[in-house]
Order: C-alpha cells, then sequence, then structure tokens
C-alpha cells in the first residue's frame, strides 16, 4: 500500500518536478530550502520524496510565480491555514506543522524555521524583520516593526514586541531575554 502512495505522489508530482526543475536555477532558495528539508540533499528524488509533505509544498508555493504556483495547488493542496508574505525570505525555510499560522514580515533571513499557530505580523510601527537562523516555537507571537536578530529561539507561547538581540533566547508574555550563543542550541 506503501508503494502504491508513493507511486500516485511520482504521478500527481510530475508537473511539480518539472516546475522544480525548471525554477531551481532561476529561484536559488528552492535548492536552499531543499536541503533543510532533506539534511544537504537536492535533486529530483529529493524533491519527490517531500511532495506528500502539506508545510513542503506551501513553502515550495510561496518560491515559484503566482500563475502556475495555482495551478499545481489545484493537483495537490498547500497546507490550507499556512500563510507566508514578505518581501524577501532567504533559502533554508522549514516549517513545522505549520497550521494555524500566519508569517508577515518585512524581510526573513536564511534558515528560518517555525512551528504551528505562530503569528507574526502587523504592530505598533509596522512589521518585523527577522534574522538569520531564527527559531518561532509554537503559539509564539511577533508584532510590530521590530528586529529579531540572528541565532534566536522564540519559545513556546511567547509574546515579543520588542527588538530582539542577536544569540538569544526569548521566552515568556511578557517576554524575558537570555543572552547566549544559541547558535548550537535547539537544532
Amino acid at each position: 500500500m506503501k508503494e502504491i502512495i508513493k507511486y500516485l505522489y511520482y504521478i500527481m508530482g510530475f508537473p511539480h518536478l518539472v516546475c522544480y526543475l525548471y525554477y531551481r536555477k532561476k529561484i536559488k532558495e528552492i535548492d536552499a530550502d531543499l536541503m533543510v528539508w532533506t539534511n544537504g540533499h537536492t535533486g529530483s528524488r529529493a524533491f519527490l520524496g517531500q511532495l506528500s509533505k502539506m508545510e513542503f509544498r506551501t513553502l515550495f508555493y510561496f518560491r515559484i510565480p503566482f500563475i502556475i504556483r495555482h495551478i499545481l495547488k489545484s493537483i495537490l493542496p498547500r497546507v490550507g491555514t499556512c500563510y507566508l508574505q514578505s518581501n524577501s525570505i532567504a533559502g533554508g525555510m522549514k516549517i513545522h506543522h505549520g497550521w494555524s499560522s500566519i508569517i508577515l514580515a518585512e524581510t526573513i533571513g536564511s534558515n528560518f524555521q517555525f512551528y504551528q499557530n505562530v503569528t507574526v505580523g502587523h504592530g505598533k510601527g509596522g512589521i518585523p524583520s527577522i534574522g538569520d537562523n531564527v527559531i518561532i516555537y509554537t503559539g509564539a507571537v511577533v508584532v510590530g516593526g521590530i528586529k529579531i536578530g540572528n541565532n534566536v529561539r522564540i519559545a513556546a507561547n511567547t509574546v515579543v514586541r520588542h527588538d530582539v538581540p542577536d544569540n538569544t533566547l526569548v521566552y515568556g508574555n511578557p517576554c524575558t531575554f537570555m543572552l547566549g550563543d544559541m547558535k548550537d542550541r535547539g537544532k
């Protein structure tokens, strides 16, 4: 039965594969994302292996042009309640259980990850800018025209309305900062 489902995804994924092979040269972030999802692998086999994951498809659809995105969504849907909007999202993004998440940011750096029920968006002074290597855990809220630094972890159910410096763990409501080297933690 597993084999049948796998081959069904290969058949339904053929238009996706064609788009991947075409756009991976033009949009470098696609392969950077795929490497995060597959522990460093890229190419057709790695891409087809990820198509069964709605969160991966949601991210892939964000990267490709609008018209193509809507055609492919009719074949294999994305996570219906996960919304991504930003002027710039660098490569290496990963969505863990993206249900009920809204990510609206000015810019998002490389290797950004988030879990379910996360809100990033409008607040006092605009929308946030997010640095590299940031992870936002379940239920966190990040709002306002703030800057989230590099190597930041935002704990579950934390509300962030102020700038966060590099190498910081943020937790609680109101948020509390724990400064330190977060680069190697929480991987």
